[in-house]
């Protein structure tokens, strides 16, 4: 007897006898696409006057027919059974990689922790940037620290500057009046009060001698060291609260000076 099968992957006819599908119990292998199927689920009888499958693949397209159920169930059936010899077949393949997947539970947890440890070394080095840049405030605002924070400085080469805090600087009462002894001279009194709880630099000072119209007729910029008597006092700085006395000598020759203008600046 002869009869025909089709390959449900890509729709081939070929035609077997009797012997060629117990040969191997059904399955055989397609020579287009080389899936490999059950022959006997898609079976079809053919005359003895068809000798080859493209010669009844063409007969069966040149023929009308009309599909009925059974034919549509036995589709259906061939084609399930198909596709569960391929799940069959391909089965083995799939494993379960039991290391990836612990691997992969334990790997967001060791980014978390990255991220946590890079978060507090930036806090780190942002607090220890805010250190030294406020080094002078925070020893006047800590003096229990100051000696730790001056054996830093000693190491990094820098300084332990005194705040300059204009704002907590005030002036006092002024006066001016010429020298009795020498003649061009005039005498300048004034005082300086430091209002902070620490101690504060000396500012400098800029007088700007006027005339009876408000113009400057002399101006000049006096540090701390010009007009302070000693060294010492210059290092120490204004001590918190302090009223310190200040008295500048000027060289006006004939300049008509009739008032004056202060200024404090760091």
């Amino acid at each position: 007897m002869k009869c025909t099968t089709s390959c449900p992957q890509c729709d081939t006819h070929f035609l077997l006898n009797d012997e060629l599908i117990a040969a191997c119990g059904g399955k055989v292998q397609c020579g287009c696409c080389e899936h490999v199927f059950n022959a006997s689920d898609r079976l079809a009888e053919v005359g003895d006057d068809i000798t080859g499958a493209s010669e009844y693949q063409t007969s069966v397209e040149s023929t009308p027919h009309e599909s009925t159920a059974e034919q549509e169930i036995a589709a259906a059936i061939s084609t399930g059974a198909a596709i569960a010899t391929k799940v069959k077949e391909e089965a083995h393949e799939v494993t379960l990689d039991l290391d990836k997947v612990k691997k992969g539970h334990k790997e967001p947890g060791l980014r978390s922790f990255q991220s946590i440890l890079i978060g507090l070394l930036l806090l780190l080095a942002l607090i220890l940037q805010a250190a030294y840049f406020f080094r002078g405030a925070i020893a006047s605002e800590y003096p229990q620290l100051k000696p730790t924070l001056e054996r830093v400085c000693k190491k990094l080469k820098c300084t332990i500057d005194l705040p300059h805090n204009l704002n907590l600087i005030s002036i006092g009462d002024s006066a001016m009046q010429e020298d009795s002894d020498f003649q061009s001279v005039i005498n300048f009194s004034s005082s300086l009060q430091n209002n902070a709880t620490y101690p504060q630099a000396y500012p400098n000072i800029e007088l700007t001698l006027t005339d009876s119209d408000g113009v400057p007729v002399i101006k000049k910029l006096m540090t701390p060291k010009e007009y302070l008597a000693s060294e010492k006092k210059f290092k120490q700085g204004l001590a918190p609260h302090e009223v310190a006395k200040i008295k500048i000598a000027l060289l006006v020759d004939e300049a008509n000076v009739a008032n004056y203008r202060l200024f404090l600046l760091y």
